[in-house]
């Protein structure tokens, strides 16, 4: 477990660098990273957890527009207390992102082997500004804070967040550069045995950004045999700078206990819809999960 964490700090120490506020990128992975949405979720699965995703367009094209995203997660003290890390570096939208995340949890155990966690998660951007005044690049940190209530059952889950509730708008003579979201989700899902070997999870995401409308994500994933999993996503008002709808496909195949393979496609850049970078509008994302010691399937 310490060389888990120790090489996961190096990943993330990688990552870090000039950035300007924007994760889109982060909400938009939360069926396979609840972790992005809601820091509550931390520890949640006990065993230690570390993704990795890689997102592009046009896969055989050089210097298409990418972005990289690492996400890891235990628990400790008998499960008691999660701790989860994020990094993401975002070259698809409109601004250049990335940006370094941690979250702490503390989980309640309840009757019927329920669960319910309360999380806080803390990060620290560095936005690069331009200063008409001197003519040069200001590299300017700003810190964010979130909060998060999540329940977990045998198959009810739910979970209530507020990623953004403190996250400075940063400003040069008076003018904000980058509008924080600050966006409430609220999160609800069930697992449906269908047969002794498969599972439907449908569930529901909602998002709520003040002077925008309700955002509706509808979800469901059909996993077979604990080792095929099958997805589709319909969002409306995405929770991210620029608002948008689009449609999100995934497929995710359990190729070892500890080893977990995943594809995503977005039939519209979550970060930037209106781009018509090299002519297309979807995007193709690949996700690598590690589980080394997991005691159970984890959906």
């Amino acid at each position: 477990m310490r060389n888990c964490w120790l090489v996961v700090i190096g990943v993330v120490c990688g990552l870090a660098g000039p950035v300007r506020a924007q994760r889109e990128m982060l909400y938009s992975q939360y069926l396979v990273n609840n972790l992005s949405i809601n820091p509550a979720y931390a520890g949640s699965r006990e065993s230690f957890q570390l993704s990795a995703f890689l997102r592009r367009k046009w896969f055989g094209i050089r210097n298409a527009p990418v972005s990289q995203a690492v996400s890891m997660d235990g628990a400790v003290s008998n499960g008691r207390v999660g701790l989860g890390f994020q990094a993401f570096n975002d070259r698809m939208g409109l601004f250049a992102a990335t940006g370094v995340l941690g979250s702490v949890a503390y989980r309640f155990n309840l009757p019927a082997l329920s669960h319910l966690s309360v999380g806080l998660s803390g990060g620290v951007n560095v936005l690069p500004i331009y200063d008409q005044a001197s003519a040069a690049n200001i590299n300017r940190p700003i810190g964010s804070l979130g909060l998060g209530v999540y329940y977990q059952a045998d198959r009810f889950f739910a979970g209530i967040s507020l990623p953004e509730l403190i996250s400075r708008e940063p400003s040069v003579a008076g003018l904000t550069l980058y509008p924080a979201v600050r966006p409430l989700m609220i999160q609800a899902g069930y697992r449906f045995p269908l047969s002794e070997t498969a599972v439907l999870i449908p569930s529901v995401l909602l998002s709520k950004i003040a002077d925008r409308p309700l955002g509706v994500d509808l979800n469901a994933r059909l996993w077979f045999a604990e080792q095929l999993g099958l997805g589709v996503s319909y969002r409306q008002n995405s929770p991210g700078i620029i608002s948008t709808n689009y449609l999100q496909l995934l497929a995710e195949y359990q190729i070892s206990p500890a080893i977990r393979l995943g594809y995503l496609f977005y039939s519209r850049t979550p970060e930037s819809p209106n781009a018509m970078q090299y002519n297309e509008n979807s995007v193709h994302e690949i996700m690598l999960r590690f589980s080394p010691g997991s005691l159970r399937f984890s959906y």
